[in-house]
């Protein structure tokens, strides 16, 4: 028992110690990177290749890292985005990634957080926040929300949800054989979005994708475009995202 016991309290340790080193063998990548974090049981994937393509206007050579396997193959595919020559790149972050110390000491641009349940560690939930990102995205609907909150952020913490208190307000959505649209208001502002994403959490990824886009300074016309430009190859496959306890 006394063995297994050095063994659990070790293993953090030593994922800890793999990300310095591939941090500095891959010549730090974050430094230059402005990183979006998407996380949560449901929707990372299609909130990810949203936001992906919101910001492809601007910056047609963002990165999408989709839940890395290892800390390694996280800074090799960082290193090849910062290669690229861009100044964005969304990264999916998994229960057992946040947990294994993939993303130790990575400064986060955004923590955006899609759906969660309400049994997981907070310690765990807190990794992601432990450098303060400028923005946190959250989920004014999720069971977890007043923890989220209270997490600092650099900048702002922004919320959105069918609650009337969210920052960004679902007022409406329709689901379609292939595809979903929605209404939303931010601050003054009434609009519409669509996505060829076939899913009951449509109006969520879209609402998290476009808060995210606008807390970068990004406006509502490039929001509609690239959030419409997304085409899954499969929009009936991949909108059925695996349940995963976080």
């Amino acid at each position: 028992m006394a063995k297994q016991a050095k063994k659990s309290s070790l293993k953090p340790k030593i994922q800890k110690v793999k990300a310095k080193f591939f941090a500095t063998y891959y010549s730090n990548p974050a430094k230059d990177l402005k990183i979006i974090a998407v996380t949560g049981s449901h929707g990372r994937a299609e909130t990810a290749h949203l936001i992906q393509e919101i910001i492809r206007s601007r910056d047609p050579k963002v990165g999408l890292i989709i839940d890395p396997e290892s800390t390694s193959s996280l800074y090799k595919q960082l290193f090849k985005v910062w290669r690229s020559g861009t100044d964005h790149v969304i990264v999916t972050a998994s229960k057992e990634a946040i947990a294994n110390h993939f993303f130790y000491q990575l400064p986060f641009f955004a923590v955006v957080v899609t759906e969660t349940s309400a049994e997981q560690d907070e310690d765990v939930k807190s990794i992601l926040f432990n450098k303060e990102p400028y923005f946190a995205i959250l989920n004014h609907d999720d069971p977890n929300y007043a923890l989220f909150q209270s997490f600092p952020s650099k900048s702002a913490t922004l919320s959105y949800g069918h609650d009337n208190n969210a920052d960004l307000r679902i007022n409406r959505s329709k689901l379609y054989k292939v595809g979903a649209e929605a209404n939303y208001s931010y601050q003054n502002c009434k609009f519409d979005l669509a996505t060829y994403i076939t899913s009951e959490q449509s109006e969520n990824y879209m609402a998290a994708a476009a808060l995210t886009a606008l807390a970068i300074g990004l406006d509502i016309d490039t929001i509609v475009d690239g959030i419409a430009n997304y085409e899954p190859t499969n929009p009936t496959t991949i909108a059925n995202d695996q349940s995963e306890q976080f």
